[in-house]
């Protein structure tokens, strides 16, 4: 009977997130042109090195893992900071490994798996001042956007919240990467970047 009413609840709450209070059914949809962002491609391959670098501000917090007496934490499209924790009251970060197009990262050993756009990269962070790519999967994950809970957004995020972005009839061209965003008048049927 709870997991009856729990499905209930959770059905009505993913169904009322959909509907448009805005208007009545059957009324026509107003869509109309808003300022957004578009992506912007290039097929400049640069942009796949991996380098360590120096500190830099966080721009999209992502996920953290510890190794040791340092911590990596995903900076989402734009690569890795990495954090001394050697007196956890007084964390501060110490460099920066860029790794453009990343979301994701694991790390086993001295190896660090992370995504790169859509290929699967293996980083040697025996030396992190000094990483090495060791190897590139190319294709490992979906093409242009990654999906998830029903959202689709790029690998780099928009470079504000709360702003309409272009996504649908989402095509990248075979050999090009996505380099940023520029802003620009997009249609509000858009996704919104909260």
């Amino acid at each position: 009977m709870r997991k009856s009413i729990l499905l209930l609840l959770c059905s009505s709450f993913f169904l009322a997130s959909c509907w448009d209070w805005g208007r009545k059914p059957g009324e026509p949809v107003n869509y109309q042109k808003v300022w957004g962002y578009k992506p912007v491609y290039t097929t400049d391959t640069t942009l796949l090195k991996i380098l360590s670098e120096a500190p830099r501000t966080m721009k999209n917090p992502g996920k953290i893992y510890v190794k040791d007496n340092l911590i990596f934490q995903n900076d989402i499209g734009y690569g890795i900071h990495v954090i001394d924790n050697s007196n956890p009251s007084q964390a501060r970060t110490i460099g920066f490994i860029r790794v453009n197009g990343s979301s994701e990262m694991s790390i086993k050993g001295n190896y660090m798996y992370v995504n790169s756009y859509n290929a699967l990269v293996v980083v040697d962070i025996t030396d992190w001042q000094h990483v090495r790519e060791v190897k590139r999967v190319a294709n490992a994950f979906q093409q242009g956007v990654q999906g998830g809970g029903g959202y689709q957004y790029y690998y780099i995020p928009p470079p504000e919240h709360g702003v309409y972005y272009e996504c649908s009839g989402f095509v990248m061209t075979p050999g090009t990467i996505q380099s940023g965003w520029v802003r620009d008048s997009i249609y509000n049927y858009n996704c919104y970047y909260n």
